[in-house]
């Protein structure tokens, strides 16, 4: 199965097709989340496109799709690592975006129980996957159209099976997968209209789940319980160009 690189995923935001599909997420991204700047915020996958807004943003590029150094103008704050095995400290993360990321896993369980361990209670992760029932997982015009798309019912069960909170479930990218310039000038439109009439059949989804604690079950007489003492040794931090 082709997964895009990122050589791809960069080639495809630089063109004014990729910066379209851009703010209309990106639009979505700020609606779920207004109040987030001052979070410490972990992109998992290619989300560099979408964290300008957040000051205190690190990025886990997967090993298999490669990194590159981001911002471009200050330090680097991206690191490659596996999804499921993060170097990062427990509790120690606001919130979490997965693009580019959750279709594309090897390890979609592991990723998500890891996401579960470095967030801080209340901490929340947002989720854009390409939609099953959507155009846009039907296209190869667009990193969106490779990896396994998901349904709505997929992602909750999901969240829900590693201890998550489903808070929020929307969709985005009503228009089509086009280059067409004249589709794009009604691009704005289309979005309002398409998540007011039918607001799950966008070309990507977005769920927002939450990490909450529940108090802990008396174990039963004579089971105890066995804890992973150790994490390998899994990441690294780049300098500038492509790994």
């Amino acid at each position: 199965m082709f997964t895009p690189d990122v050589i791809t995923l960069r080639q495809f935001y630089a063109t004014p097709f990729g910066e379209g599909t851009r703010e209309l997420i990106a639009a979505s991204l700020s609606y779920c989340w207004p109040d987030a700047k001052g979070d410490t915020v972990l992109g998992i996958g290619f989300a560099t496109p979408y964290l300008e807004p957040y000051a205190n943003a690190l990025v886990c590029m997967p090993a298999l799709q490669g990194g590159a150094y981001w911002p471009p103008a200050s330090d680097n704050r991206v690191f490659l690592a596996h999804e499921s095995e993060l170097p990062i400290a427990e509790s120690s993360i606001n919130r979490v975006l997965l693009l580019h990321s959750v279709e594309n896993s090897e390890q979609l369980v592991g990723m998500i129980k890891d996401i579960y361990r470095v967030l801080t209670p209340g901490g929340r992760v947002l989720a854009i996957v390409p939609n099953r029932l959507g155009l846009w997982a039907r296209s190869s015009r667009s990193p969106f159209g490779y990896g396994r798309p998901f349904s709505m019912a997929q992602l909750r069960e999901l969240m829900s099976e590693e201890q998550f909170t489903v808070t929020r479930c929307s969709s985005a990218l009503f228009i089509p997968p086009t280059h067409m310039r004249i589709v794009w000038r009604f691009a704005q439109k289309i979005e309002k209209i398409g998540k007011l009439l039918c607001p799950f059949i966008g070309g990507v989804l977005l769920i927002e789940a939450e990490k909450q604690l529940y108090a802990s079950v008396k174990q039963p007489v004579g089971v105890r319980k066995v804890y992973p003492v150790g994490r390998p040794a899994g990441s690294a931090v780049l300098g500038r160009g492509y790994y």
